[in-house]
């Protein structure tokens, strides 16, 4: 017991002197209890990046929408979307981007769909819709 002590201990320091160093942005993450839906926040100075994870419906997607609205609200210097880790995307998905596209450019805050992953571009083609998010 007292060499665990000791060795968080030690562990405290060195982690509180790199803390001085370097520290890595604020993250927030949001979940949706019911679809397992993820969405982690990550700030640097102005602009936000929102890395989705997981399937977006119907039943998660108004949580989605309000989640990232919320965010470009309050990020004045843009969003960055990461949609690499969505494995299940359809047209509520979509219609989350095209809501949000409008919002963005009705604040003048920058928008860019960063990273998508196969399910995502696949309807982004279908619907023709990918120079929008480009």
């Amino acid at each position: 017991m007292i060499r665990i002590e000791r060795a968080l201990a030690a562990s405290a320091r060195h982690d509180s002197a790199a803390a001085q160093q370097h520290t890595p942005p604020p993250v927030r993450v949001v979940r949706d209890l019911h679809s397992g839906l993820q969405v982690r926040l990550t700030e640097a100075g102005a602009r936000t990046r929102a890395t989705v994870i997981g399937e977006v419906d119907l039943g998660c997607a108004g949580m989605l929408q309000h989640v990232l609205q919320d965010t470009l609200s309050s990020a004045p210097g843009g969003l960055d979307l990461d949609l690499s880790g969505v494995r299940f995307f359809d047209c509520s998905g979509m219609n989350v981007l095209l809501r949000l596209r409008a919002q963005a450019r009705g604040l003048g805050v920058p928008l860019a769909v960063v990273r998508m992953s196969p399910a995502v571009v696949r309807v982004l083609e279908l619907t023709r819709s990918g120079a929008l998010f480009r």
